[in-house]
């Protein structure tokens, strides 16, 4: 574990969207809130901007438009990201935004100016199931190397055909550190009486806020669902925090006893939230 790191920047710049990258964020951000760990973040997704409205007080919108206006949205926030106290912060990048978000890193040096105030990077990486897709991600990481730490999320209710599974870039990024989560797939029952709730609230909610007993956001049927799937997360981001939040920020965690087996349910219909 690399001691002189004293912030954590997330991000996850793919060019394809739709692949449950801000419905992982949300458990993390819930994570980080549980331990208790302050975060603050950027939202790029000037077309929806679910992130900045789930979490107003913590997560400000930039807008990415355009090459040179793009570097200096980007340079302002790096910017505001070297000069406060949160240990992390969490950025949501739109589809298709690859190409600036890289250029700006490359062009600003940001990897390593950022990284001599002992600030890192963790790329969260996304497989597909599309050749130019996983050409992007590989991309992404020739263009990083060993200058960010990884994350690798599959995401069954998106994938069906996982492309990275035995790949050369698996192994690859297993020679990097990298680590790997999995998503739960959540019924689409719950997830439409989310988008209802929201719309009931008249503005994005957030999973602490729809799993919490007696919000009324949820019936308690659904929101045990949100409760389990966010203990499925939990300890995932436990596992391999270090790679999540600076060492001195490290939680104390208790050992995690292996669930019981239990017979195996048939196949329901289930999606998950997009981009």
């Amino acid at each position: 574990m690399n001691t002189n790191i004293t912030k954590r920047i997330h991000i996850n710049p793919q060019s394809k969207g739709s692949l449950g990258k801000s419905f992982e964020a949300e458990f993390r951000t819930a994570w980080l809130n549980y331990h208790q760990i302050g975060w603050n973040g950027s939202d790029l997704d000037d077309r929806h901007q679910s992130f900045a409205d789930r979490h107003p007080e913590q997560v400000q919108a930039y807008k990415l438009d355009g090459e040179n206006e793009s570097k200096s949205a980007l340079l302002g926030l790096f910017r505001n990201v070297a000069r406060s106290d949160a240990p992390v912060h969490v950025i949501d990048c739109r589809a298709q935004a690859d190409g600036l978000i890289v250029q700006a890193l490359d062009s600003l040096q940001l990897l390593s100016s950022l990284a001599s105030e002992g600030i890192r990077f963790t790329f969260f990486l996304f497989p597909s199931e599309d050749t130019e897709s996983m050409n992007n991600l590989l991309d992404l990481f020739y263009f990083a190397g060993d200058r960010v730490d990884y994350v690798v999320v599959h995401n069954p209710a998106k994938v069906r055909t996982n492309l990275f599974r035995k790949s050369n870039i698996e192994a690859e990024l297993r020679k990097f550190g990298a680590r790997e989560i999995t998503l739960p797939v959540v019924t689409s029952i719950t997830l439409l009486a989310i988008k209802r709730a929201e719309a009931k609230a008249g503005h994005k909610l957030s999973f602490a806020e729809v799993a919490t007993p007696g919000t009324a956001h949820l019936e308690l049927m659904l929101a045990g669902e949100m409760q389990w799937a966010m203990q499925q997360m939990f300890r995932q981001y436990d596992a391999l925090a270090g790679l999540l939040i600076p060492p001195a920020q490290m939680p104390e965690v208790e050992p995690q006893n292996e669930p019981e087996a239990r017979p195996a349910r048939s196949n329901q219909p289930m999606l998950n939230l997009g981009e």
